[in-house]
Protein backbone atom coordinates (compact mmCIF):
# COMPACT_ATOMS: atom_id res chain seq x y z
CA UNK A 1 0.00 0.00 0.00
CA UNK A 2 1.04 3.02 -1.08
CA UNK A 3 0.95 5.94 2.27
CA UNK A 4 -1.05 9.12 1.21
CA UNK A 5 1.22 12.28 1.36
CA UNK A 6 0.24 14.69 4.09
CA UNK A 7 0.76 18.21 3.96
CA UNK A 8 2.12 19.54 7.20
CA UNK A 9 1.29 22.62 8.52
CA UNK A 10 3.87 26.05 9.47
CA UNK A 11 3.35 24.98 13.28
CA UNK A 12 4.55 21.60 12.70
CA UNK A 13 7.40 22.82 11.41
CA UNK A 14 8.47 24.97 13.32
CA UNK A 15 8.14 22.78 16.13
CA UNK A 16 11.05 20.38 14.25
CA UNK A 17 13.46 22.77 15.16
CA UNK A 18 12.21 23.33 19.06
CA UNK A 19 11.89 19.45 19.30
CA UNK A 20 15.43 19.24 17.81
CA UNK A 21 16.39 21.85 20.46
CA UNK A 22 14.93 20.00 23.19
CA UNK A 23 13.16 22.77 23.83
CA UNK A 24 9.50 20.95 23.95
CA UNK A 25 7.68 19.20 26.81
CA UNK A 26 7.18 15.52 27.13
CA UNK A 27 3.84 15.56 25.58
CA UNK A 28 4.35 17.79 22.48
CA UNK A 29 7.90 15.54 21.94
CA UNK A 30 5.67 12.49 21.91
CA UNK A 31 2.77 13.77 19.19
CA UNK A 32 6.08 14.91 16.90
CA UNK A 33 7.38 10.91 17.54
CA UNK A 34 3.90 10.44 16.25
CA UNK A 35 4.39 12.02 13.56
CA UNK A 36 7.51 11.26 11.96
CA UNK A 37 6.85 7.34 12.49
CA UNK A 38 3.55 7.81 10.48
CA UNK A 39 3.68 10.35 7.89
CA UNK A 40 6.87 9.89 5.42
CA UNK A 41 7.21 13.91 4.63
CA UNK A 42 7.37 14.87 7.67
CA UNK A 43 10.78 12.18 8.58
CA UNK A 44 11.95 13.49 5.51
CA UNK A 45 11.64 16.87 6.57
CA UNK A 46 13.24 16.20 9.81
CA UNK A 47 16.08 14.32 7.93
CA UNK A 48 16.86 17.46 6.11
CA UNK A 49 16.75 19.97 8.97
CA UNK A 50 18.69 17.34 11.26
CA UNK A 51 21.50 17.42 8.74
CA UNK A 52 21.11 21.08 8.17
CA UNK A 53 21.36 21.55 12.22
CA UNK A 54 25.29 19.29 12.14
CA UNK A 55 26.48 21.35 9.36
CA UNK A 56 25.68 24.55 11.42
CA UNK A 57 27.28 23.09 14.33
CA UNK A 58 30.59 22.01 11.95
CA UNK A 59 30.95 25.82 11.26
CA UNK A 60 33.13 28.19 13.15
CA UNK A 61 31.49 30.73 15.76
CA UNK A 62 31.73 34.19 15.18
CA UNK A 63 31.27 36.50 18.08
CA UNK A 64 29.66 39.23 17.52
CA UNK A 65 31.27 42.65 18.21
CA UNK A 66 29.60 44.48 21.36
CA UNK A 67 28.71 47.48 18.83
CA UNK A 68 26.56 44.95 16.65
CA UNK A 69 24.80 43.81 19.77
CA UNK A 70 24.06 47.85 21.09
CA UNK A 71 22.75 48.18 17.82
CA UNK A 72 20.70 45.49 17.73
CA UNK A 73 19.15 46.55 21.17
CA UNK A 74 18.94 49.88 19.64
CA UNK A 75 16.84 49.00 16.87
CA UNK A 76 14.52 46.65 18.81
CA UNK A 77 13.56 49.69 21.18
CA UNK A 78 13.15 51.75 18.17
CA UNK A 79 10.93 49.11 16.91
CA UNK A 80 9.07 48.35 20.28
CA UNK A 81 8.57 52.52 20.53
CA UNK A 82 5.44 53.74 20.01
CA UNK A 83 5.25 57.13 17.87
CA UNK A 84 2.79 59.42 19.05
CA UNK A 85 0.70 61.13 16.08
CA UNK A 86 2.67 64.48 16.42
CA UNK A 87 6.08 62.80 15.43
CA UNK A 88 4.80 61.78 12.23
CA UNK A 89 5.71 63.92 9.22
CA UNK A 90 2.19 63.97 7.28
CA UNK A 91 0.24 65.20 10.97
CA UNK A 92 2.96 67.78 11.11
CA UNK A 93 2.62 68.89 7.04
CA UNK A 94 -1.46 68.60 7.80
CA UNK A 95 -1.03 71.44 10.92
CA UNK A 96 0.70 73.65 8.83
CA UNK A 97 -1.56 73.33 6.05
CA UNK A 98 -4.95 73.51 8.49
CA UNK A 99 -3.15 77.12 10.25
CA UNK A 100 -2.65 79.02 6.97
CA UNK A 101 -6.21 77.69 5.66
CA UNK A 102 -7.85 79.02 9.07
CA UNK A 103 -5.71 82.24 8.96
CA UNK A 104 -6.90 82.91 5.10
CA UNK A 105 -10.70 82.05 5.97
CA UNK A 106 -10.12 84.53 9.22
CA UNK A 107 -8.94 86.99 6.95
CA UNK A 108 -11.63 86.25 3.93
CA UNK A 109 -14.29 86.82 7.01
CA UNK A 110 -12.85 89.79 8.40
CA UNK A 111 -13.00 91.59 4.68
CA UNK A 112 -16.61 90.10 4.40
CA UNK A 113 -17.59 91.18 7.97
CA UNK A 114 -15.88 94.93 7.58
CA UNK A 115 -17.50 95.19 4.13
CA UNK A 116 -21.02 94.62 5.31
CA UNK A 117 -20.58 97.02 8.56
CA UNK A 118 -19.38 99.73 5.62
CA UNK A 119 -22.66 99.05 3.72
CA UNK A 120 -24.67 99.49 6.65
CA UNK A 121 -23.39 102.67 8.17
CA UNK A 122 -24.75 106.25 6.91
CA UNK A 123 -23.91 107.95 3.99
CA UNK A 124 -20.91 110.28 4.18
CA UNK A 125 -21.69 114.00 3.10
CA UNK A 126 -19.61 113.21 0.38
CA UNK A 127 -21.56 110.04 -1.00
CA UNK A 128 -24.74 111.93 -1.04
CA UNK A 129 -23.34 114.72 -2.95
CA UNK A 130 -21.93 112.28 -5.50
CA UNK A 131 -25.19 110.30 -5.36
CA UNK A 132 -27.17 113.64 -6.27
CA UNK A 133 -24.93 115.30 -8.34
CA UNK A 134 -27.30 115.69 -11.39
CA UNK A 135 -28.85 118.45 -9.51
CA UNK A 136 -25.81 119.91 -8.16
CA UNK A 137 -24.59 119.84 -11.37
CA UNK A 138 -27.36 122.52 -11.91
CA UNK A 139 -27.50 124.08 -8.48
CA UNK A 140 -26.92 127.85 -9.58
CA UNK A 141 -29.62 127.71 -12.42
CA UNK A 142 -31.90 126.25 -9.71
CA UNK A 143 -30.56 129.11 -6.73
CA UNK A 144 -31.43 132.25 -9.72
CA UNK A 145 -35.30 130.81 -9.39
CA UNK A 146 -35.71 131.62 -6.07
CA UNK A 147 -38.27 129.66 -4.39
CA UNK A 148 -40.87 127.07 -6.27
CA UNK A 149 -43.55 129.23 -6.67
CA UNK A 150 -42.92 130.00 -9.74
CA UNK A 151 -42.48 125.71 -10.79
CA UNK A 152 -46.02 125.56 -9.42
CA UNK A 153 -47.29 128.39 -11.46
CA UNK A 154 -45.35 127.03 -14.76
CA UNK A 155 -46.53 123.05 -13.71
CA UNK A 156 -49.74 124.90 -13.99
CA UNK A 157 -49.49 126.40 -17.01
CA UNK A 158 -51.68 125.16 -20.37
CA UNK A 159 -48.11 125.33 -22.28
CA UNK A 160 -46.10 123.48 -19.86
CA UNK A 161 -49.29 120.54 -20.12
CA UNK A 162 -49.24 121.01 -23.86
CA UNK A 163 -45.60 119.93 -24.03
CA UNK A 164 -44.40 116.57 -24.89
CA UNK A 165 -43.86 114.05 -22.82
CA UNK A 166 -40.75 112.64 -24.44
CA UNK A 167 -37.71 114.63 -24.31
CA UNK A 168 -37.16 113.86 -28.22
CA UNK A 169 -40.02 114.94 -29.32
CA UNK A 170 -39.12 118.76 -27.64
CA UNK A 171 -35.67 118.87 -29.84
CA UNK A 172 -37.43 117.58 -33.06
CA UNK A 173 -39.80 121.08 -32.83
Amino acid sequence: MVDKLIRLTSEQRSSFVAYLDGELDEQQSRQIENLLAQNEVARHDMESLAATWELLDEMPRVKASESFSQKTMETLQLENREFSLQDQPWFQQSKRIGTLLLGTVLVLACGVLGFVAARSLPPSAEDVMIRNYALLKHLDQYQEIGSTEFLDRLQRSVEWSRRPANPRERDAR
